[in-house]
C-alpha cells in the first residue's frame, strides 16, 4: 500500500508487529463467524500498548507476545510516539485523526510516571471521573468518543458498565475520511447481483470504473489483488479477491505478513482494470477479552495473576473487558471509517478496537505500507435490501 514518512527502523518494527497482530486477531474474529467483520488493528493495538505500559513481569511478557511487540523491547512506546506524530499532522488530501484519553477513577492513585509516559508517548490527555455517578461518567466518555469520530461511534460504553470499583478506563479513537484518487462516476453505478456464497446472491448498488490501477494476480493462491489509492497517494485500500466464490476462507487462513508483503511487492500499474465495487455501510462491535487471552495474554484478565503495578503499586488491578466498535462507509467519492477501543481496568478492565470484513468474497485493508489502520473482510457486504442504514454486526455483551 502507499508509503508513509516514518524512518526505516521505526517503520520496519511497527509494520512487523502491526501485521502480526492484525492477522492473528483477524483469524480469531472470523473463526466460526459468518458475519461481516470490520475492525481497526491500529486502534486496538494502541489502546493495548497504553495498557501494556503499566504491565510488569509475566503479564508484560504475555502482552508483548500477543501484540507482536517483543522484538521492539523498550522501544515500543517510543515507536508509537514517532508514528502518532506522523498521523496527527494535518493533511490537505484526507482527514485522519486519532486520540487517546485516560479516565481514571477520581479516587484512584494512578502512578505519576505512568500518566506522564502516556502523555509523552501517546499524546493522551487525562480526565478523572467519579464512577459512583456511572451514567454521568458514561455520557462524558461516550460524548468524547463521538466528537473524535465525527459522530460515527456512539455509545461505546453501555448502561450499567461503570461502577465505583472501576480503577480507570483507557480509550483510543480513530477517524478517517478520504476521497479516491480516481472517483467513481455515480451515473455508472447500477443494480447488480452480488454473490454471498455458492447458492445465494443479492442485489446491490455496484460502482464501476475502468482505469490503470496497481494490480496483480497470484496463481498460487488463485486470487487477484487491486490497490485503490486515496487522494494524495499516501493511503490506499488493498482488495484481495479469490477466483472462487467460496475461496475467501482459504485466503484468510493463508494470510500472514510474508504473504501480505509478497502480494504488495508484485503490484504493477501497467494495464487497465475494470473495477466493480458495491456501495455499503457497516457497523461492528466486539468484546475481545476471550480472543486476546487465546492470543497469549490470559494473565491480564485474571484477578489473581494480573500485574499492572506500573500504574497501580497495590497490584490489585486487572483488565475486565476489551471492547471494540467500528464503522465504515464506501461510496463513489471515497471512504469514511471510524473506530474506538476501550480498556476498563477494575480493582482485583475493558478495551476496544476496530477491524473490517466484507463479502463478494473479498478481503480489504486500508492504510500505508507501514500500518494497517482498518481491516475489512466481506462475506455479506450488504443487506438483503439496500438502505441508508448501516448493516450491524455485534459480538459483544457489555
Amino acid at each position: 500500500m502507499a508509503d508513509s514518512n516514518l524512518n526505516n527502523d521505526t517503520s520496519a518494527a511497527l509494520s512487523k508487529s502491526n501485521l502480526q497482530f492484525t492477522f492473528k486477531l483477524h483469524k480469531e474474529l472470523t473463526k466460526g463467524n459468518s458475519d461481516n467483520v470490520f475492525f481497526s488493528p491500529f486502534s486496538i493495538s494502541t489502546a493495548l500498548a497504553m495498557t501494556f505500559l503499566g504491565a510488569r513481569e509475566k503479564t508484560a511478557e504475555q502482552m508483548a507476545d500477543a501484540l507482536g511487540i517483543s522484538d521492539m523491547k523498550d522501544e515500543v512506546h517510543q515507536n508509537f510516539e514517532k508514528y502518532l506524530s506522523i498521523i496527527l499532522k494535518e493533511n490537505e488530501n484526507f482527514t485522519l485523526h486519532t486520540a487517546n484519553r485516560l479516565f481514571p477513577n477520581h479516587l484512584s492513585k494512578v502512578e505519576t510516571d505512568y500518566i506522564n509516559s502516556c502523555i509523552k508517548h501517546y499524546q493522551a490527555d487525562i480526565l478523572p471521573l467519579d464512577f459512583s455517578q456511572g451514567e454521568v461518567s458514561r455520557k462524558i466518555i461516550n460524548d468524547w468518543v463521538s466528537q473524535r469520530t465525527n459522530d460515527k461511534i456512539k455509545d461505546l460504553i453501555g448502561s450499567g458498565v461503570l461502577k465505583p470499583d472501576v480503577f480507570m478506563v483507557l480509550v483510543n479513537a480513530i477517524y478517517f475520511k478520504g476521497n479516491w484518487a480516481s472517483q467513481f462516476d455515480e451515473k455508472k453505478t447500477r443494480k447488480d447481483r452480488f454473490h454471498i456464497n455458492l447458492s445465494e446472491e443479492v442485489e446491490v448498488d455496484m460502482m464501476y470504473q475502468k482505469k490503470k490501477f496497481p494490480y496483480t494476480y497470484n496463481p498460487q493462491h488463485l486470487c487477484s489483488v487491486l490497490e485503490l489509492p486515496y487522494k494524495g497517494d499516501s493511503l490506499s485500500m488493498l482488495f484481495i479477491l479469490p477466483d472462487m466464490t467460496d475461496g475467501l476462507s482459504a485466503i484468510e487462513e493463508a494470510m500472514n505478513p510474508d504473504l501480505f508483503n509478497e502480494l504488495q511487492s508484485t503490484l504493477r500499474n501497467n494495464s487497465d482494470v475494470e473495477v466493480f465495487i458495491p456501495k455499503f455501510k457497516l457497523e461492528t462491535q466486539f468484546e475481545l477479552s476471550t480472543i486476546l487471552s487465546k492470543l497469549g495474554m490470559p494473565d491480564a484478565f485474571n484477578e489473581a495473576k494480573a500485574d499492572f503495578s506500573g500504574m497501580d503499586k497495590t497490584k490489585n488491578v486487572y483488565i475486565s473487558k476489551v471492547i471494540h466498535k467500528a464503522f465504515v462507509e464506501v461510496n463513489e467519492e471515497g471512504t469514511e471509517a471510524a473506530a474506538a477501543t476501550r480498556v476498563v481496568m477494575m480493582r482485583r478492565g475493558m478495551v476496544e478496537g476496530l477491524f473490517l470484513r466484507l463479502t463478494n468474497h473479498s478481503y480489504s485493508l486500508l492504510g500505508t505500507r507501514d500500518q494497517i489502520l482498518f481491516c475489512l473482510v466481506v462475506d455479506i457486504l450488504v443487506q438483503k435490501e439496500m438502505s441508508s442504514e448501516p448493516e450491524k454486526t455485534s459480538r459483544i455483551q457489555d
